[in-house]
């Protein structure tokens, strides 16, 4: 059974992550930061009301990593911190959650209570720790630096209350669960949103080739051989019950084209024929490992929709949909 939902989510990715969204020669800064030095924030800029850009200097990423911070309405009292990540469309060079055209999550902050931090540059990564350098982006650890040297970093620097959240979209979703798992503790909720969350056999293997292939890369590169212990240590099937006193929200459509679809829609048909594809298959994904969840005592909030397809303007509305459950975790 696995296997078979895991197919019908390799038959929906191959359209569109088998496509790099990495240009030609680019690639991260190269690395510059000592692996004996201690994470710190170096510099901290006011792009605009509320929202800031901090450049972290990460010993496990031996460079600069970016990340943006949104500010919450209320400074004046401790709030909780949401990390957001990007999926395999994401950039290098900024967030997709903050894009106007995309995550556009500025405006839905604005009158909220929590700070939000979106970490730049993790497209084709799946946010893990790497075992080798990557070709184009280097030293990739992107767990150490979002679970253990980002959030010490984020409390002390802003007035947190110390209780934290992930979420993602597509190949951010799969990864938000899983780093949820490996930091048992860290956060209080989790959010998947259009994910699909098999690593393991044949097909699971396919589909993690499929993400980093975006980045130009192998999964051994990042795992190691197949079936080595990285690859059991990485499967969210067999570690839900990590998820133990965690709240989870996990979202899709049906792949039915619904309200943001109109005939004004930019190549309308690739949108709803790919995007109806790779929803339904997220779906498959979705209602199995929510079964899985549950079997294992794991507080899971299933949003099933009626209609739609993997695309932006259903994650915004799956975030408005999770906030409370997110607020209320934040809060405590």
């Amino acid at each position: 059974m696995r296997s078979a939902l895991a197919l019908s989510c390799l038959v929906a990715g191959v359209p569109i992550l088998a496509t790099p969204t990495i240009a030609a020669g680019e690639s991260l800064p190269a690395s510059s930061v000592s692996a004996q030095s201690a994470p710190e924030i170096t510099s901290v800029v006011e792009l605009s009301s509320g929202v800031l850009l901090l450049d972290v200097a990460s010993p496990a990423m031996q460079r600069t990593v970016q990340v943006k911070v949104l500010s919450p309405s209320d400074t004046s009292v401790p709030q909780g911190t949401l990390y957001l990540l990007d999926g395999n469309s994401g950039r290098t060079d900024d967030s997709n959650w903050i894009d106007p055209t995309a995550g556009n999550v500025v405006p839905f902050f604005a009158d909220k209570n929590a700070f939000v931090v979106l970490p730049i540059g993790g497209t084709g990564t799946m946010y893990t720790d790497w075992q080798e350098d990557h070709p184009k982006f280097g030293r990739l650890k992107w767990e150490t630096f979002l679970t253990k040297e980002l959030p010490p970093l984020i409390d002390a620097k802003f007035n947190t209350n110390g209780r934290n959240a992930i979420g993602g979209i597509s190949m951010g979703a799969e990864a938000a669960l899983m780093l949820a798992q490996r930091a048992p503790g860290l956060y209080d909720a989790v959010a998947g949103y259009s994910g699909c969350y098999t690593t393991v056999g044949g097909f699971g293997k396919a589909l993690t080739d499929l993400v980093v292939i975006n980045g130009m890369a192998t999964s051994e590169q990042m795992w190691g051989p197949v079936d080595s212990p990285a690859w059991r240590e990485h499967d969210i099937f067999a570690n839900a019950d990590k998820l133990r006193g965690t709240k989870v929200y996990l979202s899709s459509g049906t792949g039915l084209p619904g309200p943001h679809e109109t005939l004004e829609t930019p190549e309308l048909a690739r949108v709803v024929i790919v995007g109806g594809v790779m929803e339904f298959g997220s779906t498959l994904c979705t209602d199995q490992i929510s079964q899985v969840l549950r079997d294992n005592g794991v507080d899971v909030t299933r949003s099933a929709q009626p209609v739609g397809i993997h695309g932006w303007p259903y994650w915004r509305d799956e975030l408005v949909r999770s906030w409370p459950l997110l607020e209320s975790a934040l809060a405590g």
